[in-house]
């Protein structure tokens, strides 16, 4: 039998919820569906679905997503929660429903899909369409001397007085629709050519809201002005601080890495890290904060047909943690 594909209605939301809790072991998915599909304030989820001879085969979404592109603002999507079921693999099922995907994004007004997908995700979205737009690459660094082999108490607690920044800004707890994200994000925008809109209706949602609460927001105060925002994450069993997203005003790309160094540091973290495209993380000379390159995966963007190539220059990205649709990445 061929697959039927086409985009989900509203009386499918159980077979979606259904597939995501397959996709994703022990996820609530009912939460993520109000969350991540019904609440996101960029528009509702898009969702295709495919059946064989009325079987639930697989399905996949896009997240509207506002970007900010050469200083006006457009809608994107990322995309995510695409999945097959093993009974219905190698069959070309997800080529299908990228292809559908990719066809509709104009009727939508969607100007590109983009993401760094997991190892399953990226032949059938090659196939789809998608175009590999640089790699996205994981900067590290060590923060006592357990993460460099000198794991003795002495000598680790000699590393981590000093490896921790002095007399650097702090941070702050961010609360619900803080002024001051919207502040920093008026700045940074400036910075950035494309990338995602990180106002604090932004942030709340993506970070306050999301189901998990596993990844706190805060907002970078020096001298009683904002100078950054960031959300962290801990993982690895309490191995590893991520930064899962940061945003800073100008020239206060450095200081914002101290300050999450410092708070990184006060806890029994061994490393934090962050993730960014390569080219952007080597132009801010994440060295000089101490960080180090590390792995990468592709970067995938797809757009119409005769859609805005500017969404394929890899020089133009800003790509963060907040670029995800996992509301806790461990």
């Amino acid at each position: 039998m061929a697959f039927e594909v086409r985009a989900a209605t509203e009386s499918e939301r159980g077979d979606v919820a259904t597939l995501i809790r397959e996709m994703i072991p022990g996820v609530n998915a009912d939460l993520r569906l109000e969350w991540l599909y019904e609440k996101n304030p960029a528009g509702r989820a898009l969702t295709w679905i495919a059946r064989e001879n009325g079987e639930l085969a697989g399905c996949t979404s896009y997240f509207p997503f506002r970007l900010y592109l050469d200083g006006d603002e457009t809608l994107a999507a990322l995309g995510g929660d695409g999945y097959v079921r093993p009974k219905f693999r190698r069959r070309g099922l997800g080529g299908l429903l990228h292809d559908a995907a990719r066809n509709e994004m104009a009727d939508h007004g969607i100007g590109c899909m983009y993401g760094a997908p997991g190892a399953m995700n990226l032949t059938p979205l090659k196939h789809g369409g998608s175009r590999e737009v640089g790699h996205v690459a994981r900067w590290a660094r060590p923060l006592r001397g357990a993460a460099i082999g000198l794991g003795m108490a002495p000598f680790d607690r000699l590393v981590r007085g000093i490896l921790r920044p002095r007399f650097v800004p702090h941070l702050e707890p961010m609360s619900r629709n803080d002024a001051r994200v919207d502040e920093v994000w008026e700045q940074f925008s400036t910075t950035i050519r494309l990338g995602a809109v990180r106002d604090a209706t932004f942030y709340t949602w993506r970070f306050l809201e999301a189901p998990a609460h596993k990844e706190p927001s805060y907002v970078i105060v020096e001298r009683g002005h904002a100078i950054g925002a960031c959300s962290l994450e801990v993982m690895h069993g309490g191995d590893t601080m991520r930064i899962v997203d940061l945003m800073a005003v100008p020239g206060a790309w450095h200081r914002c890495l101290s300050a999450i160094v410092r708070h990184a540091a006060e806890t029994d973290a061994k490393h934090v890290d962050i993730k960014l495209m390569a080219l952007d993380g080597r132009q801010r000379h994440m060295w000089r904060a101490g960080f180090v390159e590390r792995d990468s995966k592709p970067f995938l963007v797809v757009i119409p047909k005769t859609g805005d190539r500017r969404f394929l220059d890899p020089m133009r990205w800003f790509y963060c943690g907040a670029d995800s649709d996992l509301d806790e990445l461990e």
